[in-house]
């Protein structure tokens, strides 16, 4: 089986095989200040640098300037990966895509899954890229107009990144602490894996649980994310 390695510390060995099972689709889901963003942001670009597998952000809910800003905190330059064709940005909050971050013509018109799509797939032909990170699914989600309708249009995007060949993570935003340990968001059971973080806010920690990766052996349990200047590392 071909693995993708995280290259997050504490994060592969967590899998028997040591990483994700390549082409997987993974739901990370969580609330606010769980870490979400940037347990994804280190996959791409420990992935960039590492691995040589170039990546791609799609960020439906913060301007990518942003983004940028506050991945340097961490020491990682997401704009001189930019350059180098690494990891491309796609600014779906604006519905557009800049030309710095790729060099493609987007028609500018409402933000559905199908222009998702059409962005992601002309992206990952143009770089090359093994990795993606979608953040976060939630927004998609809330112009739809039923459960079906949202259960539909997620198969669709499961179905479609695995014809890509890319290994995603997909940012799900949980609105109560259970989801993810009691209860799971309707498209929780259309990806290949879960993966939770929660904030303990009586303890004051972060702490991840893989729920489900097809095709990999894992180990169960809760574990702690120490969030240092470096990133994330996962204790076991």
């Amino acid at each position: 089986m071909a693995v993708v390695k995280t290259g997050i510390d504490g994060m592969d060995s967590l899998f028997s095989e040591g990483g994700y099972p390549s082409g997987n689709s993974i739901l990370v889901v969580g609330g606010p200040g769980a870490g979400k963003t940037i347990f994804s942001m280190q996959f791409l670009y420990e992935g960039a640098t590492k691995y040589g597998e170039n990546g791609i952000f799609v960020s439906l809910l913060e301007h990518p300037e942003k983004i940028r800003k506050h991945a340097l905190k961490f020491g990682w330059d997401i704009e001189a990966l930019g350059e180098e064709g690494k990891l491309t940005l796609i600014d779906a909050v604006t519905q557009r895509v800049k030309k710095t971050d790729i060099d493609m013509k987007v028609a500018r018109r409402g933000l559905d899954m199908s222009h998702l799509l059409g962005i992601l797939e002309q992206t990952v032909k143009d770089t090359g890229a093994k990795r993606v990170v979608v953040d976060a699914i939630s927004a998609l989600a809330l112009s739809m107009s039923d459960i079906f309708e949202v259960r539909t249009e997620m198969l669709r995007l499961s179905l479609s990144l695995a014809e890509m060949g890319v290994t995603t993570l997909i940012i799900s935003e949980a609105k109560r602490n259970d989801i993810g340990t009691s209860e799971f968001p309707v498209e929780a059971f259309l990806f290949d894996g879960i993966i939770t973080l929660h904030l303990d806010s009586d303890a004051q920690k972060r702490r991840l649980a893989i729920r489900k990766m097809r095709g990999a052996k894992h180990t169960l349990g809760s574990y702690v994310v120490d969030l240092s200047e470096d990133g994330i590392k996962i204790i076991a």
